[in-house]
């Protein structure tokens, strides 16, 4: 092998591992993104609940606790309904309990629960809101 042949051998190499080395770090490296931390100040007042874009938070006696409100169907918005102390999706009326669990329709899941911590004094929550749900 001559010196020109392996100059372009380890330039053919070298172009390779170029092209290659994003891939290879693409798979190899896990990036775990931490959750989406929402505050909320208002404090939910007897059964009702503080119903903001992505959950509903509710105040039990065990703590509080937040159910999103995208249907485990096909993702609609979901409402609450307070006479009926539920929630339901607009689209295909699937029904939800209060606490997120499933009552009737096209969607077969519960509503995902997100983490609650309350912050100090009792001035609010913070919510932890999970990066890439669907």
């Amino acid at each position: 092998m001559t010196r020109r042949d392996w100059i372009k051998k380890a330039g053919k190499w070298g172009l390779m591992s170029l092209f290659m080395y994003p891939l290879y770090a693409f798979i190899v490296n896990v990036r775990v993104r931490p959750p989406e931390e929402v505050r909320v100040s208002t404090i939910p007042k007897g059964n009702e609940p503080v119903i903001e874009p992505q959950f509903a938070l509710f105040e039990t006696a065990k703590g509080p606790i937040a159910v999103s409100r995208q249907c485990t169907h096909l993702g609609c918005t979901i409402n609450y309904k307070g006479h009926e102390k539920g929630f339901l999706c607009p689209c295909h009326q699937s029904h939800f309990s209060w606490d997120g669990r499933y009552i009737s329709g096209p969607a077969k899941k519960d509503l995902p629960r997100f983490a609650v911590k309350r912050l100090e004094g009792g001035k609010g929550y913070i919510v932890e809101i999970p990066r890439g749900l669907p």
